[in-house]
């Protein structure tokens, strides 16, 4: 019937909250998805906000960890902490336009997370950006945007990436409640696409947390560089995740 709702009334057509970038809350799971204020433009800050702190990661002037050296790039902690300290550094300052204290809150280093099953509260993602304000049945504290950091390289490969970081959300120790969360590479620069150099990774890797994670990576929609894959995960509020891929170069080989 013309100008009815999807339940029968009339007047204006109901919208369907799709999953994608969205919030369940864990008390009341059958409510539905609430729409993140971690949208995509936000999103797209924080990324932009990254790869400005990142291209100070040799010379800004920490005043909260050790001064950089030249082995930091082969430390996948002291070169998360560093990036930390400089995206704090540039919101209490406002030196990047739309990274803005009035906007974000400060950005946390191993935040302390409960896993889906709530047999654990003590999951740290690397990193949580989490914005002022939150949407009407937003969680304030696990309605986020949590980060997982890890080197990879021709050395390494992405095996750590994947088993020890990436299957972390895909297990559901890490957003469960959320609909999406971020996957962070400190890659050397020959080891520079996570769409090539993820797939070559599944295609011959046969752990059980491979086997779970693997999934098409694709250039995503947030912004220049930050890539994309799709997974279910047996959690009981976001059963649908994005994990989106930044990697970063560093100048080793």
């Amino acid at each position: 019937m013309p100008g009815s709702s999807s339940n029968g009334r009339l007047g204006r057509p109901s919208r369907r909250v799709t999953q994608e970038f969205c919030f369940f809350h864990p008390r009341d799971p059958d409510k539905g998805p609430v729409r993140s204020t971690l949208n995509k433009r936000s999103l797209k800050i924080i990324v932009d906000a990254i790869g400005s702190a990142w291209s100070e990661i040799d010379s800004f002037p920490y005043r909260k960890s050790k001064p950089f050296k030249p082995a930091d790039y082969f430390d996948e902690d002291e070169l998360t902490t560093k990036l930390a300290e400089i995206l704090n550094d540039k919101l209490t300052n406002n030196s990047i336009s739309r990274f803005r204290k009035e906007n974000f809150q400060t950005v946390v280093r191993d935040g302390k997370q409960s896993t889906s099953s709530l047999n654990s509260s003590e999951q740290m993602p690397d990193l949580t950006f989490r914005m002022i304000q939150c949407a009407p049945g937003e969680d304030r504290e696990e309605s986020a945007l949590f980060v997982e950091a890890k080197l990879v390289s021709e050395t390494t490969g992405c095996r750590q990436y994947v088993v020890s970081g990436l299957f972390r959300f895909v297990s559901g120790k890490y957003a469960p409640q959320v609909t999406f969360g971020m996957m962070l590479g400190y890659s050397t620069t020959k080891f520079k696409d996570p769409d090539l150099h993820l797939h070559s990774y599944y295609a011959s890797a046969s752990s059980e947390e491979a086997l779970l994670c693997a999934s098409k990576v694709v250039l995503g929609g947030i912004a220049k560089d930050c890539f994309e894959s799709t997974h279910s995960r047996q959690t009981p509020c976001a059963p649908e995740f994005k994990a989106l891929h930044l990697w970063l170069p560093r100048p080793v080989d």
